[in-house]
């Protein structure tokens, strides 16, 4: 069974309450009743067995049973990617955080399509990331940044010390992500730079390289957005 996330601010004194969305979810849709054990979360780490007393119209209420601290990686990979089209960000960010990725930052590359991301999408990716955490008992949840530009994200990437920034590129045809990372086991702040569906202009690698990024293949095929994202994340975190 999932476990289902709680605003920690909901979850005081040993009792927690559920409202809005999720309340919904759980009374209509998975139609739990008074008495029932679940499982909840507070995305800080925190998982718990708990108990629903209480079910009204607008909320369900209950008793915190049992606690325990779920391990949060000491690795932290973050994705910094350009923005797929439509549903195809959505598959980015629920596989994404399965997978175990710290966060997704969105980049504006001089060949992206989309440029810019709304405050309810962004809303709704959020609810997105929630639900795959509640799916894969992930401990925390992704976050889902504003969306900036493929230079900015380099200046505030080489002002910080012991992170590794790798970004995938097809003319690369030599190292590979496998040997950047076994090169590099001591860092622990690990940054893939996805680029949009017409590949990065060339002053991007040039900017990238000269900033110290690491260039690697992802293998021979030219491969979407979405799927280049899960492939060098996937084998980032399984190291």
């Amino acid at each position: 069974m999932p476990h289902f996330y709680v605003n920690p601010k909901d979850i005081q004194n040993k009792i927690f309450i559920i409202e809005n969305e999720q309340f919904h979810y759980l009374s209509n849709v998975r139609r739990f009743c008074v008495g029932d054990e679940i499982n909840i979360f507070d995305g800080l780490g925190n998982s718990y067995k708990a108990r629903i007393d209480n079910i009204d119209k607008k909320s369900m209420k209950g008793t915190i049973l049992s606690s325990k601290t779920l391990v949060l990686p000491d690795k932290k990979i973050s994705l910094y990617t350009a923005i797929p089209k439509g549903e195809r960000f959505d598959w980015l960010i629920e596989k994404a955080s399965e997978t175990g990725v710290s966060k997704i930052v969105p980049v504006i590359y001089v060949r992206s399509v989309v440029k810019e991301l709304s405050e309810n999408k962004l809303e709704r990716y959020k609810k997105i990331s929630i639900s795959a955490s509640s799916q894969s008992w992930r401990a925390d949840i992704m976050p889902i940044e504003k969306p900036i530009s493929f230079i900015e994200a380099v200046e505030k990437l080489f002002a910080q010390k012991d992170t590794l920034n790798i970004l995938p590129w097809e003319s690369e045809e030599e190292k590979n992500i496998l040997s950047i990372l076994n090169e590099n086991k001591d860092i622990k702040n690990i940054n893939i730079f996805i680029g949009p569906e017409g590949g990065f202009d060339k002053t991007e690698i040039d900017i990238a390289i000269k900033k110290g990024f690491k260039t690697v293949t992802l293998g021979k095929n030219i491969l979407r957005v979405e799927t280049a994202a899960i492939v060098a994340s996937s084998i980032a975190t399984a190291i």
